[in-house]
């Protein structure tokens, strides 16, 4: 997949037709999956390019910086999202108060110096441009106009409700990953390098991986949660620590994972832990025994709880 820092200039000689689809796609959850096959078979029955156009930052966090988001997913897990439901390019555009105040003319006059658009695709209640004024009736009529038509694609429900990268942000913020997991069709996922991979529990004799986070990005509710961990090309079986380490008085959140059936050293290594399910809360032990007792009975629980699951796909 090509992806594009900014709205491409026109390639010379003869391109193909762009199916273009405009959204953050938080997450790239159920709904946001639907949207995007549905992109990519309108590209592919007409011999054309997929293509996926997402802001960075989050819109709110400059509209509106004190309710500023989480980010489900960090740019680079989009874009690995992405790409892996056959998007032939992504293009990030970084959104900007001048951008905001693009009419929605002006935005589709840019769209169209950048791509031969043929086909927009797009959620029901999609609007672009300053004010959002671009909505729906506006973009058919400016397509008839410009040679390129608009496909609406419907809200996709689960579980009984529309799913929405709000919904996934919640379930996680609650500690609900298995409700979050369902919402985004694949387990919720945190991409980071190890700080300390050198840091060992003696007591169980399982190795601990330290991730450095990046800012802004999502995490479940401080507890213990059964997760996998992809390393050295395979996954690992691990019990991950999202908290303060309260009973040693710490005072930064980090998030920890015990690998379970690991021998090396991961420092300084990129890993992907993907979260299964909340085995227990955060809580502070009287004595450094009585947590060494609990996290022999985390191992336990978070590998019946993984071996139910299977590994990741």
């Amino acid at each position: 997949m090509r992806v594009d820092f900014g709205l491409p200039a026109p390639d010379a000689g003869e391109r193909r037709l762009a199916s273009l689809t405009i959204g953050n796609f938080d997450g790239v959850h159920r709904g946001h999956r639907a949207l995007i096959d549905a992109l990519v078979s309108d590209a592919r029955g007409r011999n054309g390019e997929a293509v996926v156009l997402t802001f960075d930052p989050h819109p709110r966090c400059v509209l509106d910086p004190d309710n500023c988001p989480q980010q489900i997913t960090t740019l680079d897990e989009k874009r690995d999202l992405i790409a892996s439901l056959g998007v032939d390019r992504l293009v990030v555009l970084e959104f900007t108060h001048e951008l905001s105040q693009w009419s929605a003319e002006h935005f589709c006059e840019r769209l169209l110096a950048s791509f031969p658009l043929a086909r927009l695709v797009v959620g029901h209640d999609f609007a672009l441009g300053h004010k959002r004024r671009g909505d729906i009736p506006f973009l058919r009529a400016f397509g008839v106009e410009h040679g390129f038509d608009v496909v609406t694609v419907d809200p996709l429900a689960h579980d009984g409700e529309v799913v929405s990268s709000s919904l996934v942000r919640a379930a996680l913020l609650g500690g609900d990953v298995p409700r979050a997991n369902r919402f985004l069709g694949a387990p919720f996922f945190v991409d980071a390098w190890v700080e300390h991979s050198d840091s060992v529990d003696r007591s169980a004799g399982h190795p601990s991986a330290h991730l450095a986070i990046t800012p802004g990005k999502c995490l479940p509710s401080r507890g213990v949660y059964a997760t996998w961990l992809k390393a050295h090309g395979r996954w690992w079986m691990a019990a991950t620590n999202v908290g303060y380490g309260v009973t040693f008085g710490h005072d930064r959140l980090a998030v920890e994972s015990l690998l379970l059936d690991f021998e090396g050293d991961l420092y300084r290594q990129k890993v992907r832990a993907a979260f299964v399910s909340r085995l227990r809360e955060e809580r502070r032990f009287g004595s450094a025994d009585e947590l060494r007792a609990q996290i022999a009975r985390d191992v336990e629980q978070a590998r019946a709880a993984l071996r139910e699951s299977g590994e990741p796909l």
